[in-house]
């Protein structure tokens, strides 16, 4: 009787995980499949300022592209899975530099460089460095079957004044995940979101969008959605190549919240996502007359609720 019971409750919880169940939240709308219009993006390099008592932040993103051709030079080699490759002859290249100079400690600079398709936003590689605390250098490269991280630390205080490629405390890791049982249609990064919000049109119906976004070490299944409009401060310089022009003033800006929850991730600890260093509250404002992000809000541990505003934009020629 015991073992009918056993085999009767595995069978109920293959039902349950065919039909998404246990890995789809209840009202959870469906992965998006993503069809981005570059064009649509009217930026090219952005620059965001926050400053309070505690700290000060600088984030500086400058988006262009790399011939696909080029991609084998600056990606890694997985040992396992198939590499997502590039869908067109042009591969997108995001370049993020972060400053954090907190008030009574060292700064810390972390910088990111992500190669991603234009077309729908999938991530081929990225590349993490971090100076000043914690210091590593990671590089990762995303696969059909998972992603693939070599790790670079300093062995000590006397290697973290050297230079990365110096380091000897070494580690190699492969993140796995299955897509398909997932529902992940293709994978992103977090930091291509800024990205996304630009070249997606969202919908007029409010309906939110929902994509497979890996962190760290895991996936996460991250959610936009509009909520509203509102007035928004501006003080910002806009440039392209004849002229600099400050804009200041108040615009109307939809509001994009981004919520996050992981995906299946094993036995380990589910992480917690961050995005420009936010972690909760999370939210971006696009002008609705420019298009231009101008403003990302959220709380960032120990410094609390933070509005990174946007301080000099180069538009696209």
């Amino acid at each position: 009787m015991i073992l009918i019971r056993y085999k009767l409750g595995i069978f109920f919880l293959a039902i349950l995980l065919v039909f998404g169940v246990l890995t789809k939240p209840a009202g959870a709308h469906p992965i998006s499949r993503l069809k981005l219009n570059a064009n649509r993006v009217p930026w090219t390099d952005l620059s965001f300022h926050a400053k309070n008592f505690w700290v000060e932040v600088s984030s500086d993103i400058q988006l262009n592209s790399l011939a696909a051709s080029e991609l084998d030079a600056v990606l890694l080699k997985s040992p396992k899975g198939n590499p997502v490759e590039p869908q067109t002859a042009q591969a997108a290249q995001m370049t993020i530099q972060t400053r954090i100079k907190p008030r009574f400690r060292s700064p810390v600079n972390i910088s990111n460089r992500i190669w991603f398709n234009p077309t729908d936003g999938y991530a081929l590689g990225r590349v993490r460095l971090r100076r000043g605390e914690d210091d590593f250098k990671k590089m990762y490269r995303f696969t059909d079957q998972g992603v693939f991280r070599h790790r670079s630390e300093p062995k000590g205080k006397g290697e973290a004044r050297l230079e990365p490629d110096k380091w000897t405390n070494i580690k190699d890791t492969f993140y796995p995940y299955e897509k398909n049982h997932l529902r992940c249609p293709g994978v992103s990064e977090r930091s291509v979101l800024i990205y996304i919000i630009s070249a997606v049109a969202l919908s007029n119906d409010n309906k939110p969008l929902a994509l497979c976004i890996f962190g760290k070490r895991q996936l996460h299944r991250v959610q936009l959605k509009k909520e509203g409009t509102l007035p928004i401060n501006i003080n910002y310089i806009e440039k392209n190549q004849q002229v600099e022009t400050l804009k200041q003033g108040t615009v109307r800006a939809i509001k994009i919240m981004i919520t996050a929850q992981p995906l299946y991730a094993g036995k380990e600890e589910a992480e917690t996502f961050s995005f420009l260093g936010f972690q909760k509250d999370i939210a971006v404002y696009i002008d609705l007359t420019t298009g231009l992000p101008i403003q990302a809000s959220g709380i960032i541990p120990t410094v609390g609720k933070a509005d990174l505003k946007l301080r000099e934009v180069y538009l696209k020629q």
